[in-house]
């Protein structure tokens, strides 16, 4: 088992003391979303080694700065170290100079979010989506089981929910079917049922306490209480059914949304932060927010929260967590 299920609801925090942009510091703070703790960690690994994503399991997935084609997962409270295979493995051996330290786009490329442990516990899924990639590997293993698709219509926010990994494309919520006896491929989980621009929208998956979800962040007219030109629908997707249902609520929960992932944060875990209920809160990286046009969208009545600047300081909890996600 990979996850011990202490760090299930850990997440990377982004201190108030940190850059951004910037490295990754080498003391960082993690939060516990289920019970508002914050503990900080030391993790000499990143030293020597950049951060590719943090899982859903509390996981990071790290790559060697000068060796990259090592690939590790750390968990972050025991530093325990599992060895993967090497990228290498992964790659046709033409884009292997990808792995080369003087390649500049590396951090960009190899942005792994979406990545996490499948439902045995021991397979780790690794997605490159900027690739259009996904390998499957056990620790142990000499290499990966590649599945490569096309782009069309691909979300940038990929999510592992319940063991299973979930993108969407034209076609639908996709889901990650992964088989001995048969190669891995996606298979749709459940239709759209709606019209998604694949230039001008974006569509993310969020875990709400163990409920798929999906935003679609659309092109909107402009309102008295929304002047940012971007709405957000959200529905709930039924895996039985294969179906997108609209939404006006998050359970009372907030969701941190970002170009590549997102996080939901239950408010009763937070009782003296002014989070606000059913409120998408957005990450740094997204057009809206960098543009200071918008901050958070309130389901309830469709308004928009503006920020104040691009990072205020001093940094509040909300802040930290959309840093968090922003690329």
């Amino acid at each position: 088992m990979l996850v011990p299920f202490f760090l299930m609801r850990l997440v990377f925090l982004r201190s108030a003391h940190a850059h951004w942009p910037g490295p990754v510091p080498s003391r960082p703070c993690f939060l516990n979303t289920s019970t508002g703790e914050c503990v900080k960690v030391d993790i000499p690994e990143l030293h020597d080694h950049e951060l590719l994503s943090f899982t859903p399991e509390g996981l990071l997935v790290l790559v060697h700065k000068t060796q990259r084609a090592t690939v590790r997962l750390l968990n972050p409270l025991t530093g325990h170290l599992t060895e993967l295979p090497p990228l290498t493995k992964l790659l046709l051996t033409e884009y292997h100079y990808k792995l080369l330290e003087k390649y500049i786009y590396f951090d960009g490329e190899f942005k792994a979010w979406g990545s996490g442990i499948a439902n045995d516990d021991s397979t780790v899924v690794l997605c490159l989506n900027r690739l259009r990639m996904i390998g499957m590997a056990k620790p142990g293993d000499d290499s990966w089981n590649l599945l490569e698709y096309n782009g069309h219509g691909m979300t940038m926010a990929p999510l592992m929910f319940a063991g299973r990994f979930y993108c969407v494309n034209l076609a639908g919520v996709m889901v990650l079917e992964m088989g001995a006896d048969q190669p891995p491929q996606l298979k749709v989980a459940a239709k759209l049922g709606m019209h998604v621009s694949p230039i001008a929208d974006s569509v993310h998956l969020v875990n709400n306490c163990g409920e798929l979800m999906l935003v679609h962040r659309r092109c909107g007219r402009l309102t008295a209480r929304n002047k940012s030109g971007r709405g957000y629908d959200v529905y709930r997707v039924d895996l039985d059914t294969g179906t997108l249902f609209r939404v006006k609520s998050l359970g009372g929960n907030s969701v941190f949304m970002g170009l590549y992932c997102s996080l939901l944060v239950p408010l009763d875990a937070f009782p003296s932060i002014s989070f606000s209920a059913d409120t998408i809160y957005l990450s740094l990286d997204l057009n809206e927010r960098m543009a200071l046009k918008a901050a958070a969208y309130h389901l309830a009545d469709g308004s928009v929260e503006p920020p104040c600047s691009l990072v205020p300081r001093p940094h509040t909890l909300i802040d930290c967590l959309s840093l968090s996600i922003t690329k």
